[in-house]
């Protein structure tokens, strides 16, 4: 079986940010590459892959920053385009009512010519 690198001299970057990020869980990413750099000044550290390291150590930990909300986009009307605006006092008979209406009458033209002609009528 191959030994570690680290058995061989080399340090381990996650080991070494991890035990960094326990010590002081409020490094900066830019903070911890620094740090690793003074202690093994002769070690060639990749930056983006300790700051990888670095979020995969806070994420294990549990210091993560909280409060990311979803993006919700709200739909605004569109001029032309009808709304779906019901008032607040027709009543759910109401509105299986005019249902029924619509299908009897076949379309809404003629459902609306219907109610227009019934409108004298109802004159009170």
């Amino acid at each position: 079986m191959a030994k570690k690198k680290a058995s061989r001299g080399e340090f381990n970057m996650s080991a070494e940010i991890r035990d960094l990020l326990t010590a002081d869980g409020t490094l900066t990413g830019r903070e911890v590459f620094e740090t690793l750099q003074a202690k093994f000044p002769g070690a060639q550290i990749n930056e983006a892959s300790c700051n990888v390291a670095f979020s995969n150590a806070r994420k294990a930990l549990g210091i993560r920053k909280t409060g990311r909300g979803k993006v919700v986009r709200r739909r605004r009307p569109v001029a032309g385009r009808p709304t779906a605006a019901v008032p607040q006092n027709v009543s759910l008979e109401a509105i299986r009512s005019a249902c029924d209406l619509l299908a009897k009458a076949g379309s809404q033209e003629a459902a609306i010519g219907i109610i227009r002609s019934l409108q004298p009528l109802n004159k009170d």
